[in-house]
């Protein structure tokens, strides 16, 4: 237990550290969002260490893997929300482009689909190194939870009936 804990700890200031943006370089809002982030990572942390049952070899061998994946994931939604939101200005007026440009915003928003694909493919494979097959789709089951979970806590707000309940 003490491994697993002294593990957990580990990661997040690894993942914390790493997460910092230099002193007096944001904005109190930009600090206030940063701090939010922290928080939710740290939570994300435990609640993946808790449900995938990680030893603390695995989580030492996890985290970075799992944290690339995260990365990744999270700019191919970015380009796929960069490329939708070129698409709603073309469909809207907002820019005036022919349907031929339209096509190629199109072909760019889908390809970035099948890009997500294949980052779930590839980390799927470096999992399944790391972790036994059920660990391996424990993570996506913890995904999805933590995130179902994430949204509860957004509509109940800070403080509101619930708050802090853990939604297992």
């Amino acid at each position: 237990m003490k491994k697993t804990a002294l593990t957990i700890l580990l990661a997040i200031f690894a993942i914390t550290a790493m997460a910092q943006p230099q002193p007096g370089t944001m904005s109190p809002a930009e600090q206030e969002r940063q701090n939010r982030y922290e928080q939710i990572q740290s939570a994300k942390i435990a609640f993946f260490t808790t449900e995938l049952e990680l030893t603390p070899k695995e989580a030492e061998e996890f985290w970075p893997v799992y944290n690339n994946f995260w990365k990744e994931r999270e700019r191919s939604y970015r380009r796929i929300q960069g490329n939708l939101k070129n698409i709603e200005k073309a469909v809207s007026g907002e820019e005036k482009i022919n349907e031929s440009e339209i096509r190629s915003l199109m072909d760019k928003y889908v390809a970035e689909f099948a890009t997500e694909g294949d980052i779930y493919k590839n980390y799927y494979s470096l999992f399944s190194k790391i972790l036994p097959p059920s660990k391996v789709a424990k993570i996506y089951v913890a995904e999805e939870r933590f995130r179902v979970k994430m949204i509860h806590q957004l509509r109940r707000g800070p403080g509101g009936p619930g708050a802090g309940q853990n939604l297992r």
